[in-house]
């Protein structure tokens, strides 16, 4: 048999070595996958820097998600659920409400303490849950001072309405001017801070109210009322989820030094003037009558 002939092209010679060719082949290699290899690392960083300004432009979104999520988590268990309400609640009449809580003596109470921030967000958020979902509360003057009342501009910060709350002497919760206040000037400003609650029959109002802990039932049903916005309008349950809702009442069943000193411009109106002189510190009295009240013409 004749002997089998070297291959003088094998990768390696018989003492190891790679051929010369061999040589620039497997630097050529080398080379493409050194380039390959940076190009990946690169397009992996790159990838990663997208990703990190996507999250950077996300994050404030976000977080005000998962905010909200978790405050509408936080307050559903301080809640009633719908089926632990009273057997045919969608009947009972505003009296009927006020007797199955038995509100009588929370009214009465004058100690009562002010709402804390936390009380209004919870009336805020159950309102958002019960009744409008695209209810957003965004105004930067916090619900313990009121409202935007003035708006000063870009870059200057929102002033609240001219009154601040504390117990009222015999009264129980009420605003008082937290400086001297004009007659004629605008005190109290609706538009802006009222809610109305959807339809004329009240469901939305009974399931938002059946939804709180009784205290917080108890104080909406003293501090929500009944009004047309306009002329030929449906009545309408209304309400405000700040301390204005805290102005108490005068007139003449309340006896002397009990005279309004803020009305109404009309019965139509928010827009609350005063009808004279006001000092800092005073307490802001209105009167409940200035809206007509029949419970009755918004289903309660």
């Amino acid at each position: 048999m004749a002997a089998r002939k070297r291959n003088t092209t094998s990768a390696r010679s018989s003492d190891g070595n790679t051929s010369p060719s061999n040589k620039t082949s497997q630097a050529l290699f080398e080379n493409q996958r050194d380039a390959k290899s940076a190009a990946t690392t690169a397009s992996r960083i790159m990838n990663m820097l997208v990703t990190l300004f996507m999250i950077a432009m996300l994050n404030p979104l976000l977080f005000c998600a998962i905010q909200f999520l978790q405050s509408i988590g936080s307050i559903q268990h301080k809640l009633t659920p719908k089926h632990n309400f009273p057997y045919q609640w969608e009947t009972y009449t505003y009296t009927d409400i006020r007797h199955y809580f038995n509100c009588r003596e929370r009214s009465k109470d004058n100690n009562k303490p002010l709402p804390s921030l936390d009380d209004w967000n919870l009336l805020r958020q159950t309102y958002t849950l019960i009744v409008d979902n695209t209810k957003k509360w965004n105004d930067p003057i916090p619900p313990t001072e009121g409202y935007s009342f003035e708006q000063q501009g870009k870059g200057v910060a929102a002033i609240p309405p001219p009154y601040y709350a504390k117990q009222s002497k015999g009264k129980g919760r009420g605003l008082f001017a937290s400086r001297d206040i004009k007659k004629g000037e605008l005190v109290h400003n609706g538009e802006i801070s009222d809610i109305i609650f959807p339809g004329d029959d009240a469901i939305k109002w009974k399931e938002f109210i059946f939804s709180l802990p009784r205290n917080f039932a108890c104080d909406c049903t003293d501090w929500h009322w009944m009004q047309m916005k306009h002329v030929n309008d449906d009545y309408h349950m209304v309400a405000a989820l700040d301390i204005s809702v805290l102005m108490n009442s005068g007139g003449e069943e309340f006896g002397p030094g009990r005279t309004p000193n803020v009305l109404p411009e009309d019965k139509y109106s928010g827009k609350q003037f005063a009808l004279r002189d006001i000092a800092k510190d005073e307490e802001i009295l209105t009167d409940y009558d200035a809206y007509w009240t029949e419970w009755s013409e918004v289903g309660l």
